[in-house]
C-alpha cells in the first residue's frame, strides 16, 4: 500500500499473475484444442497407400476429406504392400492401405474391397466392340503386364497358360496407371483392377469385363490393438464413398450396371 495512491503490486505479485496468466491461457488453449479435435477442426492424419491406389482414387478422397476438414493436415505416403504393412506395424501411420500380406501379431487387417481385373484397350480397338473379353481374344495381342512381385500377374500368366494362349509382352511395370497411360498410346492391352481402370475412362480408355475371374483384394491395415481415431473412422467412410463412384463410372462407360465389386458386402 503505499500512501496516497493507494494499493500497486509488488514485483513479486506481478511474477505471481505473470504465472497464473501463463496457466490460464494453457488452460484455454486445452479447452480449444479438445474442441477441435472433437469437431474434426485440428489434426494430422497419417496414411500409407499402395500405389495402386494412390494415384487417382486416393487423391480424390482427400480432395472431399480436406473440403470437410480444412484444418486436418493429412500426410500420404505411397509405397509397397510389405512397406505398408512395416510402417503400421511400427505405428507411424494411422491407416494402411495395401494388398494381403503374411499375418502379423503387430496389424490388423480388414477387407476394404475385392474388385475383379478387367481388360483394357486403346480407343478404336478391334476389340472394343465386344461385351466382354476372354483370355483367347487376346492372342497375338501386344500385352502389358504387371510387375513379377504382383501376385496378380501370376494369376494372370495362370488364366492364359490354361487357355493354351501366350500373350505378346511388350512392356512390363508396377503401376497399373503405367499400364493404363501405356494402353492410351496404344502400346498394348492390359488386365488392371477396375479402381484403377476408373482414373482413365474419361481419357478414352476402353474398359471391358474379364471373363476369368481375376481377384484385386485391399486391405485396411491398422497396428494391432489401437483405438481408431475420428479422423480415421471418417477417411475411411469417404472411401467407400469413393469405391462406388468408382464403380459408376466404368459401368457409365460400358452400358451395363455397376458390378465392379466382387462382393459388395466385402466393402466395409
Amino acid at each position: 500500500r503505499s500512501r496516497g495512491s493507494g494499493l500497486s503490486p509488488t514485483a513479486e505479485a506481478n511474477s505471481f499473475f505473470a504465472e497464473v496468466e501463463k496457466t490460464l491461457i494453457g488452460l484455454d488453449s486445452l479447452k480449444r484444442a479438445a474442441h477441435d479435435i472433437r469437431n474434426f477442426k485440428g489434426g494430422q492424419l497419417k496414411i500409407a497407400c499402395l500405389p495402386a491406389l494412390a494415384m487417382g482414387f486416393m487423391p480424390r478422397v482427400i480432395k472431399s476429406f480436406v473440403d470437410c476438414n480444412p484444418d486436418v493436415t493429412i500426410q500420404l505416403q505411397t509405397r509397397s504392400t510389405s512397406t505398408v504393412h512395416q510402417w503400421v506395424a511400427a505405428q507411424q501411420f494411422d491407416i494402411g492401405i495395401a494388398r494381403p500380406g503374411p499375418d502379423s501379431p503387430k496389424i490388423e487387417m480388414e477387407t476394404f474391397a475385392v474388385v475383379n481385373g478387367v481388360c483394357v484397350l486403346p480407343p478404336g480397338h478391334r476389340l472394343a466392340a465386344k461385351p466382354e473379353i476372354s483370355p483367347g481374344d487376346l492372342a497375338g495381342e501386344p500385352f502389358i503386364s504387371l510387375a513379377l512381385e504382383d501376385k496378380t500377374r501370376h494369376l494372370v500368366d495362370d488364366a492364359f497358360r490354361q487357355h493354351g494362349v501366350e500373350p505378346r509382352a511388350v512392356v512390363e511395370t508396377q503401376y497399373a496407371a503405367t499400364i493404363c497411360g501405356l494402353v492410351l498410346e496404344g502400346v498394348g492391352v492390359s488386365v488392371v483392377s477396375p479402381i484403377s481402370a476408373a482414373d482413365f475412362v474419361n481419357r478414352g480408355l476402353v474398359v471391358r469385363p474379364f471373363t476369368v475371374a481375376l481377384p484385386f483384394d485391399y486391405m485396411l491395415v491398422f497396428a494391432a490393438g489401437q483405438p481408431r481415431t475420428r479422423l480415421a473412422k471418417e477417411f475411411i467412410s469417404m472411401m467407400k464413398q469413393e469405391l462406388r463412384r468408382a464403380d459408376k463410372a466404368v459401368a457409365l462407360v460400358n452400358g451395363e450396371a455397376p458390378q465392379m465389386l466382387q462382393d459388395p458386402s466385402r466393402c466395409i
